[in-house]
C-alpha cells in the first residue's frame, strides 16, 4: 500500500493543522486498522465526523504537552463557541469535563496568587506570609494532603476562577503518533504545523510486508520501552525498571529499540554508581558503545589479564574504528598493569604543511586558503562532509529508500529511521553490491549524474543539495578514479553516524593534469581531533591524496 498520496495544505488555510491531522488520522485508520481496537476506532471515526470546530479543539490539545487544560487556556478563532465544543468532545467520550485531581495536579494548574487562595481555603487555620513563593505554597500543600488523594476540581476549591478537562484518548493519539513517525518525540506539532507542500520527499512503497508494525504487541511493546525510558529519566529506580525489561522479540527494529533502553538503563546506573546493575545492563545490551563501558567496569574490578583477554576478544569482533580506539586503551592500560608485551601499530605519517597568509577578518580561514591557492588551473571548494556523502547518496539511493520492515512510517522522511541501525547494510546488501559493481564497471559516473538531475530538491537528509552543484560533481566524477571513491563510500558505511563528520574541508581540482588533492584546513591554535585523524589515515592508506595545512596569520 502506498500512502504517499497526502494533500498539502497550505499554510494561509487557519485550519492548516487540523487538515494534516485528520490525514494523519485517516491513514493510521486504513494502514493499521487491524492494530486498533475497535472501540478507538469507532472514537477516530467519530471525530472525524464531528462539526470541524470540535475537531480542531481536541487536536489543538494533542498538540500541547500533558492531558490536563484549563478552559480559559483554550481560546481559539477557529472554536467560535467553546462550551459548546467542550460539551461535544465530552459526549463523545473524548474528554472529560470534571477529572480527578491529586493536590500537586491542581497545583500545577493554578498561578502563584491563585494558589495562596486555594491554600487560604484548604488550610485557613495556616498562616502564610504574603511574599511566599508558589514553591512554598506548593510544598505546605503537599504536605497536608495524601499524594494520592484526587478528587475533582469542585471538590478541591468550589470558587476556583478557572474550570479544569481533560483528554480521555491521549493513549490513542499517542499510538497513532508512534505508528505513523515510528517514535514518541517526534510531537504532533512538528508535523501539524508543517507546510507540506514545501518539500518533496521520495515515494516508497509500504507494503505489507514492510509495515513497521504487524500486530497491536509490537506497539504495545514499543510504548512499554518508552515509558520506562521516560521513567528512567524522572527518577524512577533503575533497578525495578531493569526488572521490568521485556524479554528479547523477533522483532529486528524494535528488539534493537529494546537493546537501546538497557543501554540507556546501564548508562544511568553507572552514573549512580550502582556498578553491578549498570554491568548487569551493558552485558544484556547489544547496543554499540555498551561492550565497550562495560570493559571499562570490569577494569576497574576484574585482573588486567582476564580483562585485556576480553578486550582483545571485543576489538577481533568489533569493525567501528572510534570503538576500536576505545578498546586499544583498555588493552594498554591492562598491558601495562599486567606487564604484558602490546603496542598498537604506529599511526601512518599524515602529511602536513603550514603557509603565512595576510590576516583577513572578513572571512573564514578556508576562504583564505582557496584564495591563496587558486590560478587558472585550479579551483578549490569548501565541501567538508558534503561532496562525498552527497555523492554517496546518489549511488546508494535505492539502498537508502529501499522498502525495509521498520525503515519507512510515513511519506515525510528523508531517510530511513534504521539509517544508524547496525543492520542497515545487512539489509540491504543487494543494493549495496549494486553499487559497488557500477564502480567497478565505470558506470556509476552516468548513474550519479542521472540522480542528481532526477532527485534534486527532494529532502535526503545525508544531501545538502546547494553543495551539489552540476558543474563540481562533474569535475569530481572525472578527476577522482573510482577506486578512491569505492574506498570513501566503504569507510562511510562501517559506521554511518559518526563517519557523516570528519572529512577534509576543501577539494582542490587541477583540470590541467586531471589531479585532486584533499585538505584539511588547521587555524591557529586548532588541531587534529580523533574522527578526523581516522578519516585521513583511511584515505592514505587507501592512496588518497590528504594532507593537512596550518594557516598562521601574517600580523
Amino acid at each position: 500500500m502506498n500512502i504517499s498520496s497526502l494533500t498539502p495544505t497550505s499554510l494561509d488555510n487557519p485550519l492548516y493543522y487540523l487538515r494534516n491531522a485528520q490525514q494523519v488520522t485517516r491513514i493510521c485508520l486504513n494502514h493499521y486498522a487491524d492494530l486498533l481496537l475497535p472501540i478507538e476506532h469507532r472514537a477516530l471515526e467519530q471525530l472525524l465526523s464531528m462539526d470541524e470546530a470540535y475537531q480542531a479543539l481536541l487536536i489543538r490539545m494533542v498538540m500541547r504537552k500533558g492531558e490536563l487544560f484549563r478552559t480559559d487556556a483554550l481560546h481559539y478563532a477557529e472554536v467560535p463557541d467553546l462550551d459548546e465544543a467542550i460539551q461535544a468532545l465530552v459526549d463523545a467520550g473524548l474528554i472529560t469535563a470534571q477529572p480527578k485531581l491529586t493536590i500537586e495536579e491542581l497545583c500545577s494548574m493554578s498561578r502563584r496568587g491563585e494558589c495562596r487562595i486555594l491554600s487560604q481555603y484548604l488550610l485557613p487555620t495556616e498562616q502564610l506570609p504574603s511574599s511566599i513563593s508558589k514553591t512554598h505554597l506548593i510544598n505546605v500543600l503537599l504536605a497536608s494532603f495524601s499524594i494520592d488523594q484526587t478528587q475533582p476540581l469542585n471538590d478541591w476549591w468550589p470558587e476556583a476562577p478557572f474550570a479544569i478537562i481533560k483528554l480521555t484518548c491521549q493513549n490513542t493519539f499517542d499510538r497513532l503518533q508512534l505508528m505513523f513517525f515510528g517514535n514518541l518525540h517526534q510531537g504532533w506539532s512538528e508535523f501539524v504545523l508543517t507546510e507540506l507542500g514545501l518539500q518533496k520527499f521520495e515515494s516508497v512503497p509500504l507494503t505489507p510486508e514492510s509495515r513497521p508494525f504487524q500486530s497491536r504487541s509490537e506497539v504495545d511493546l514499543y510504548l512499554q520501552l518508552y515509558q520506562i525510558q521516560d521513567q528512567s529519566t524522572q527518577g524512577a529506580s533503575i533497578e525495578t525498571l531493569s526488572q521490568s525489561m521485556p524479554p528479547a522479540i523477533g522483532c529486528d527494529w524494535i528488539d534493537y529499540r529494546r537493546q537501546k533502553v538497557l543501554f540507556i538503563l546501564g548508562r544511568e546506573a553507572e552514573r549512580q554508581q550502582q556498578t553491578a546493575l549498570a554491568l548487569d545492563l551493558y552485558q544484556q545490551s547489544q547496543h554499540r558503545e555498551a561492550q565497550l563501558r562495560a570493559l571499562r567496569l570490569l577494569e576497574k574490578r576484574e585482573s588486567p589479564e582476564q580483562v585485556f583477554q576480553w578486550t582483545k576478544e571485543a576489538y577481533d569482533q568489533i569493525a567501528q574504528p572510534e570503538i576500536r580506539i576505545g578498546l586499544q586503551r583498555i588493552q594498554q592500560r591492562c598491558a601495562r598493569k599486567a606487564k604484558i608485551e602490546f603496542s598498537v601499530p604506529d599511526p601512518i605519517d599524515i602529511p602536513i604543511e603550514s603557509v603565512l597568509l595576510p590576516r583577513n577578518d572578513q572571512s573564514r580561514v578556508e576562504m583564505a586558503v582557496i584564495s591563496s591557492l587558486s590560478d587558472a588551473n585550479t579551483e578549490l571548494f569548501h565541501v567538508e562532509n558534503r561532496l562525498f556523502i552527497g555523492l554517496f547518496a546518489l549511488l546508494f539511493w535505492p539502498a537508502l529508500f529501499a522498502p525495509i520492515r521498520g525503515a519507512f512510517f510515513n511519506p515525510f522522511q528523508s531517510s530511513p529511521a534504521d539509517l544508524y541501525r547496525p543492520r542497515f547494510n545487512e539489509q540491504r546488501s543487494r543494493w549495496l553490491d549494486e553499487g559497488f559493481i557500477q564502480l567497478k564497471t565505470g558506470h556509476y559516473r552516468h548513474v550519479i549524474l542521472q540522480r542528481l538531475e532526477q532527485k534534486r530538491g527532494i529532502s535526503c537528509s545525508l544531501i545538502h543539495w546547494p553543495s551539489l552543484p552540476s558543474s563540481l560533481v562533474e569535475s569530481v566524477l572525472a578527476i577522482i578514479p573510482a577506486a578512491h571513491l569505492a574506498a570513501i563510500f566503504q569507510h562511510l558505511l562501517l559506521d554511518l553516524r559518526n563517519h557523516r563528520r570528519g572529512m577534509p574541508d576543501l577539494i582542490l581540482l587541477n583540470h590541467a593534469k586531471q589531479l585532486y588533492q584533499l585538505i584539511e584546513i588547521k587555524g591557529p591554535g586548532d588541531r587534529l581531533q580523533d574522527h578526523q585523524r581516522l578519516w585521513i589515515q583511511t584515505m592514505l592508506q587507501q592512496g588518497i591524496p590528504v594532507s593537512v595545512l596550518k594557516v598562521q596569520w601574517d600580523n
